[in-house]
């Protein structure tokens, strides 16, 4: 009989034909060897099945899956159906990890039998050449933890930053707790990845990381990601918020920092999407943005969180700001904020027009 594979490497594809090879050379160039590679194509229309066709036929290891399209969560979805790994990953096609990330985390995940480990994380950008500008890192401590209550009561100090807790490509998860629990990621469009995981942590017994930030993450300008948000984001955030805070509730760690941090985002995000009244795909008139930024003040389950709410004092002014329905000051801001990029913009045009001139 033949052996499963130690890992699973599961990569939703949807008019990526630009990426998938260097997200394959990525996964060539790892010191760990011992997986599958899964390549899901999510109803994409350009020559992406052609590239997967090619690996599938090269490479025994690939499995190459096509599937109307539904979303990165419905291509992971698949994947796992497919998976024959211990471990499931989900890197994302447009990015790249260092050689060693799949080795170092399957070596600290088969130490302790861990459910799930993750590392750090590396930001960059790409520029209009098409080059890679470094933005940043966020790393994490080395922690382990091994049974559930060290890994619930310790959420603050193993999740740092909200983006360490959502997503999923830098992580590897146990695949038996996926499909002993029956975890899905949904079809909703945005925050599938954090839904999953919040879902996959409340059925994990442990836990691991290590400090070394292995994943590059390709990330997309502001313009592109507030363009991308669906015009019912409001609904999607507070599905997501509500399963969270429920969860946190039943572990009974709903208090102190913990509290702080996430009613902070969740305030964040809901001024976040009221400051999109103005994207440019939805072609609303000044009258309709108003409407929008109303409906999201006057949702039941904003009015009902508001005043409640423990936030940090850098995220009080906002919370002010939503608790008042201050229409005006939302817009007032925001065109006060497009005003100093507009500056900034204009510097570096600048800048850039005296470097070509002389």
């Amino acid at each position: 009989m033949e052996n499963n594979p130690k890992l699973s490497i599961i990569v939703p594809i949807y008019n990526a034909e630009k990426y998938i090879d260097n997200c394959m050379r990525s996964i060539y160039a790892q010191s760990f060897s011992d997986y599958e590679i899964i390549l899901v194509n999510d109803g994409s229309a350009d020559n992406s099945a052609a590239i997967c066709r090619e690996y599938q036929k090269k490479d025994s290891r690939v499995t190459y899956i096509e599937k109307e399209n539904g979303g990165a969560g419905s291509a992971r979805n698949a994947g796992m159906d497919a998976a024959r790994g211990e471990y499931l990953a989900f890197p994302d096609v447009d990015d790249s990890f260092e050689p060693e990330m799949y080795a170092e985390l399957y070596a600290l995940a088969e130490s302790g039998d861990y459910d799930v480990v993750f590392s750090g994380v590396k930001y960059y950008t790409q520029l209009d050449d098409g080059s890679l500008s470094y933005s940043r890192t966020q790393n994490i401590k080395a922690l382990t933890y091994t049974d559930r209550k060290q890994c619930r009561d310790n959420i603050m100090e193993f999740f740092p930053t909200t983006t360490i807790f959502d997503v999923p490509w830098n992580k590897l998860y146990k695949r038996s707790i996926v499909t002993e629990n029956q975890i899905r990621f949904t079809d909703i469009r945005r925050c599938q990845d954090a839904v999953f995981n919040i879902d996959f942590y409340n059925c994990i017994n442990s836990a691991a990381s290590i400090d070394k930030a292995y994943y590059h993450y390709m990330e997309n300008t502001v313009a592109d990601v507030r363009r991308k948000f669906p015009k019912n984001y409001i609904d999607i955030i507070i599905y997501y918020h509500t399963h969270l805070m429920e969860i946190l509730r039943n572990w009974g760690v709903y208090d102190g920092n913990i509290r702080t941090h996430y009613d902070s985002s969740y305030v964040l995000v809901i001024y976040d999407c009221a400051d999109r009244y103005d994207n440019p795909l939805w072609e609303l008139d000044p009258q309709q943005q108003r409407e929008y930024i109303a409906d999201i003040l006057n949702r039941e389950e904003v009015v009902s969180f508001l005043p409640t709410a423990v936030v940090r004092d850098d995220v009080e002014p906002k919370r002010e700001i939503l608790l008042n329905k201050d229409i005006k000051q939302i817009i007032r801001l925001h065109k006060k904020e497009q005003f100093k990029e507009s500056i900034r913009q204009n510097k570096l045009l600048i800048g850039l027009y005296r470097k070509l001139k002389g």
